[in-house]
């Protein structure tokens, strides 16, 4: 089956973005950063790192932009570079500095845990992984151990326990609406893993709204999507800084439940600019619960996830 770290845009034409997400979470020193490397070619070309990082109760937040030139793809080991920023699958290397913030990040990952991949199925998008559409997304690894190091403005973190998620969008535009969440710092379980997202999908001719979603108990992947059936709910606090998610199949639902305090500003391509302004929060809490025939239920709380929410009312 195909590699879903590697870059799929070489030689494609404007418009057209492909980024990747990468999440380091350290529970115990109350650490969570999230890296936003990326290609963007539209009006105006550009590649790009956002950074979110929350530490001891405090946030900051960013994008460095650099000239398309500087972007590169590199083997051995394969790698996506620009200006001071190196990250492949054995870790990340970086110096990211703005007006505002100061970052000197060297960490390593330990091995992936990848999605099951079938040829219906070879990456989360099933069978739409064959066609054209507006964002393809991927999830290239639900959790692996990080270590190193972060200078944050001058004060050293350490990362000795850390875990790391990593995902993929590329296509023209994000979805006008959709929510999504993921974490793998649950209290009960340290081996689960949490990725979910429903979204409108524009097929030019018919739009939809469509669910993915991965729990992984540590033992086995549960996968829940719209094209297996999955019928899906959202629904939004009254004062919209939150929201929970139904997943429901034959034999199997899913219940999440998202706050989204902490949220800082980051940019996402949507409407042919990379210059839609969205907010995206590292320390949200996120309670799980996942019920399967024949199974005890399972339950499930965070304060160290991921979530965004957008346009969704």
């Amino acid at each position: 089956m195909t590699d879903r770290f590697a870059f799929k845009g070489t030689g494609v034409q404007a418009p057209y973005f492909e980024g990747w997400y990468v999440k380091i979470t350290d529970a115990q020193k109350d650490f969570s950063l999230a890296l936003i490397p990326g290609l963007a070619l539209f009006s105006e070309k550009e590649c790009f790192v956002q950074y979110n990082l929350y530490y001891k109760g405090k946030s900051v937040s960013g994008k460095i932009t650099y000239p398309v030139d500087t972007f590169a793809i590199v083997d051995d080991p394969y790698s996506v570079l620009m200006p001071l920023f190196v990250l492949s699958e054995k870790g990340v290397k970086a110096h990211l500095e703005d007006e505002e913030n100061d970052l000197l990040i060297d960490l390593e990952f330990g091995e992936f845990l990848p999605l099951e991949q079938s040829r219906y199925s070879p990456s989360i998008m099933g069978p739409l992984e064959y066609i054209k559409v507006p964002c393809s997304h991927d999830v290239v690894s639900l959790s692996h151990s990080v270590k190193g190091k972060v200078i944050a403005n001058g004060e050293k973190i350490t990362i000795d326990a850390g875990r790391g998620y990593m995902e993929k969008d590329r296509g023209s535009t994000f979805p006008d609406r959709y929510i999504w969440a993921q974490s793998n710092d649950f209290i009960e379980n340290e081996q689960s893993s949490l990725f979910i997202a429903v979204a409108d999908i524009d097929f030019t001719i018919v739009e939809l709204t469509g669910a993915i979603a991965v729990y992984h108990d540590g033992d086995r992947e549960h996968r829940f999507a719209t094209y297996y059936g999955t019928r899906s709910k959202v629904v939004m606090d009254e004062d919209q800084q939150g929201y929970t998610v139904k997943l429901t199949d034959v034999n199997k639902s899913l219940e999440v439940k998202v706050r989204l305090e902490n949220s800082h500003e980051l940019i996402a391509p949507m409407n042919a600019g990379m210059d839609y302004p969205i907010k995206e929060t590292v320390k949200a809490a996120i309670s799980v619960t996942f019920k399967e025939k024949n199974s005890q239920p399972v339950y499930l709380t965070t304060q160290n996830g991921a979530a965004e929410a957008v346009n969704w009312n």
